[in-house]
């Protein structure tokens, strides 16, 4: 017994030197990271212009300018609060995958940039002056020198809508029709839309058949349902200033369309492009 003691002492005293290592370690680990954290915090407010931080969550910042890229209310910075703490909760829980990450930032920077060089083109196109509009409609005149009497039918599935063009094909009468079967908010007075001209149609998204339209059109999808449209009859433009305002919103999406197209196309110049199958 009086041999094995000092083997006790030593092996205590061995412990004892072990667990006080990994407590310096720990603590020395904790104070390196905590450190990390604050110089990645200093680092977001430096380089030459500080800028105002509204929040952060361990590393990650939110800045006052950030605001009008994040969910914008009275809740804001809460609300970038909790959505930066269950991220970091998922990161921790081993719940990323990197790939889809890396395709995410990815993609967010393209679209970043696709819409940063879409507003530089668009702010570089002058809006229309009124001679060059008048121009534009006198140049594509049964768009816009001409007005239809147009009628419409929205049925709520494409079997329906077969089944109502089948029926108005063979003669049915359409306002009729419209008043008994139509969804649109004109059925009441038989889906009478009025004299438009063919420019208006298409400033609505419309196919150009729509717009030159002479009788009964083939049907239309949309998000709302099925449309027939038909043109009853057809007279000179009566209300210039209605139809230049949208010659003017045409001519300008025509510019910026063909300048987008000018960009698209001096690009594709430059830069290889594969698709594989």
């Amino acid at each position: 017994m009086g041999k094995s003691l000092p083997l006790v002492i030593w092996v205590l005293a061995g412990i004892v030197v072990a667990v006080t290592i990994y407590i310096l370690v720990s603590f020395t680990g904790a104070v390196e990271q905590n450190m990390a954290t604050d110089q990645e915090l200093s680092e977001h407010i430096s380089g030459g212009t500080e800028r105002e931080i509204l929040a952060s969550v361990g590393s990650f910042v939110l800045y006052s300018s950030d605001l009008a890229y994040i969910r914008v209310g009275e809740n804001a910075v809460e609300g970038w609060i909790y959505d930066q703490l269950l991220a970091c909760a998922a990161q921790e829980a081993g719940l990323e995958n990197p790939s889809i990450s890396n395709f995410v930032q990815q993609r967010a920077k393209q679209l970043y940039l696709r819409d940063l060089m879409v507003e530089t083109v668009i702010n570089s196109v002058d809006f229309p002056s009124d001679a060059e509009v008048m121009a534009y409609m006198h140049g594509n005149p049964e768009l816009y020198m001409v007005e239809r009497h147009y009628f419409q039918i929205i049925a709520a599935d494409s079997l329906m809508a077969d089944s109502i063009h089948t029926r108005l094909d063979w003669g049915q009468n359409f306002q009729v029709t419209a008043q008994n079967i139509s969804l649109g908010q004109k059925a009441a007075i038989g889906g009478d839309l009025g004299f438009i001209a063919g420019g208006e149609m298409l400033q609505q998204g419309l196919p150009s058949e729509i717009a030159l339209l002479d009788g009964l059109a083939d049907i239309v999808p949309s998000t709302i349902g099925w449309h027939i449209f038909k043109v009853s009859e057809t007279r000179a433009l009566y209300d210039t200033l209605r139809v230049k305002r949208s010659a003017a919103q045409g001519l300008y999406n025509f510019r910026i369309k063909t300048a987008i197209d000018s960009v698209l196309f001096a690009t594709e110049n430059r830069l290889a492009q594969e698709v594989v199958n």
